[in-house]
């Protein structure tokens, strides 16, 4: 079990995947996935990362879409952002970070690089 356990954390970690919360629903939290949590974009270009949110009631879990925002107001003179699909587009050179937030509060980012 442990190298199961192993296994998958290694294939998320290279993936470039960010997993908040107990994906397990054993303590009532909320779970975000995002894919890939590092985006390189040119000026033009555009990408959405794969997310996905849970969140656990009464020890069954939920699933839904997280809302999409950025984490800093100067973070839309480099990319624009679809909040609703997270389609980030690079628009000058710079970094900004994407902020993907489940409907039960919890939250992962994408760090975005535009050049």
């Amino acid at each position: 079990m442990q190298r199961i356990a192993a296994a998958v954390f290694l294939l998320l970690t290279t993936a470039g995947c960010v997993i908040v919360g107990d994906p397990a629903c054993t303590g009532g939290s909320a779970t975000i996935v995002v894919t890939p949590g590092v985006v390189v974009v040119a000026v033009g270009e555009s990408v959405t990362p794969t997310a996905n949110d849970s969140w656990c009631s009464n020890g069954h879990q939920s699933h839904g879409s997280p809302d999409w925002s950025l984490a800093q107001p100067g973070d839309s003179a480099i990319v624009m952002l679809d909040a609703t699909t997270g389609r980030i587009t690079g628009l000058h050179a710079g970094q900004a970070t994407v902020v993907a937030r489940s409907s039960s509060g919890a939250t992962s980012t994408v760090q975005v690089t535009v050049h």
